[in-house]
């Protein structure tokens, strides 16, 4: 039984030393990113997961930039009906991910915590 629509945000970008973008970060996140979308598919959550539905987009053309995701991600919290956001480990050291979270809260959604949902933490 479904527990219903989410949002699942997730920390994608990740940077070196230099203020460069690293690739190789990205990657993991991302495949961290799906294997915890999974994970909460199998926990009866439908999650749209922006990381995980998107990255294949970006590595076709990494010159995207990083406003044109947050435009379509805000578009689409906007325009869907959700039962909540789930925020994923880390999140707040994302400014997407708390960008997310507020605008979330501010159209009254529920928000979950990953390892809540997993582990049972409060």
């Amino acid at each position: 039984m479904s527990k219903g629509l989410y949002y699942f945000a997730h920390p994608y970008s990740a940077y070196n030393k230099d203020g460069s973008r690293n690739s190789r970060g990205q990657e993991a996140n991302f495949n961290l990113c799906c294997v915890r979308s999974a994970l909460l598919i199998l926990k009866g959550y439908n999650i749209y997961s922006p990381i995980a539905h998107s990255h294949p987009i970006q590595m076709g053309h990494p010159d995207l930039q990083d406003s044109i995701w947050y435009d379509l991600d805000n578009e689409v919290i906007d325009k869907t009906k959700w039962d909540g956001i789930i925020m994923s480990p880390d999140w707040d050291k994302s400014l997407g991910c708390i960008d997310e979270k507020e605008r979330m809260e501010n159209q009254g959604y529920t928000v979950l915590y990953y390892d809540d949902i997993m582990f049972g933490w409060k």
